[in-house]
């Protein structure tokens, strides 16, 4: 899932939505001690904390994701088309399983000397970097495509029979972007603006809907299993293979329309969800004791 094939929409897992409207769910259930260091790794007070994380959730798809030898951290290609398994797909760490716990585990230790292939533009501080690589890659991890592949790079070689047209002049022309961006405005069609929608998902949770805890790869599972159910049976798409990053051939048109978009909405909220509530249970649990220190040695 390297590059998204959409005209002037705002492209990466949810695109900008909806990784906001994760980091959004996840701000509302941070602890207090968790709260206030995630504030001061932000650089902002405790009652900025939601739109501070909103707006570090997109950072990571705003940086050269090749340059700084990122790209393949966003998602883990587990075929469709065999059970379940991520052995053998996360060679040097390069899936976003392993970066998830990577991120954890450099926040938790307070490690330094973090650093990537090349500078990242715009630039972040070395913590700012990996909470925000954290808020980012728990919402990569909850899109079905991001944990799965038919051939198709996740999705992003199956184009759409009929492009789903946007405001400007834009449009979405391919499988993968259809779930990052169309999916996600056709719940907030539905919930309202960022805010509301955020605070509609968050209550939810404080009204009794489940989210069962799980490891990072139960969270691949979860999106795999929706990939399979949701999008390769639903739109009736064959199976494919081909090597990592490269399109089998053969791959026809899907037609994605506004009644099948429509249809995931319920699915979709919960990922939201799950991903906004699992990413506050992480930060509560490393930022807890001495986690989570805003400037852990030098930069």
């Amino acid at each position: 899932m390297l590059a998204l094939v959409v005209s002037s929409v705002p492209l990466g897992a949810w695109g900008r939505q909806g990784h906001r409207l994760v980091a959004r769910v996840a701000a509302k259930s941070l602890t207090p001690d968790a709260r206030q260091k995630v504030a001061a790794i932000l650089g902002t007070t405790t009652a900025g904390v939601e739109s501070s994380m909103a707006a570090a959730s997109t950072w990571p798809d705003e940086i050269d994701k090749k340059r700084t030898g990122t790209e393949a951290w966003h998602f883990i290609d587990v075929p469709v088309s065999a059970p379940f398994s991520v052995a053998g797909l996360c060679a040097n760490h390069d899936c976003v399983i392993d970066q998830i716990e990577n991120m954890r585990d450099r926040l938790k230790m307070n490690l330094t000397g973090f650093q990537l292939k090349q500078p990242p533009d715009p630039p972040r501080r070395m913590t700012l970097q990996e909470l925000s690589f954290l808020i980012h890659f728990v919402g990569d991890i909850h899109q079905p495509l991001h944990a799965a592949t038919n051939g198709d790079r996740g999705g992003n070689c199956v184009p759409l029979l009929h492009p789903l047209a946007h405001g400007g002049g834009s449009e979405t022309r391919e499988l993968h972007a259809a779930w990052d961006v169309d999916e996600v405005s056709a719940v907030l069609a539905k919930l309202g603006s960022e805010s509301a929608t955020a605070t509609t998902l968050f209550q939810r949770f404080k009204n009794g809907a489940q989210v069962p805890p799980g490891t990072i790869v139960d969270w691949a599972r979860e999106a795999n299993d929706l990939a399979r159910s949701d999008i390769y049976q639903k739109l009736m798409i064959p199976s494919h293979s081909a090597p990592p990053g490269v399109c089998a051939t053969g791959i026809a048109k899907v037609d994605v329309t506004t009644v099948y978009l429509d249809g995931n909405v319920a699915d979709v909220e919960q990922r939201l969800m799950r991903a906004g509530i699992r990413l506050a249970a992480l930060l509560n649990d490393i930022c807890a004791g001495a986690g989570c220190q805003a400037k852990p040695g030098a930069h």
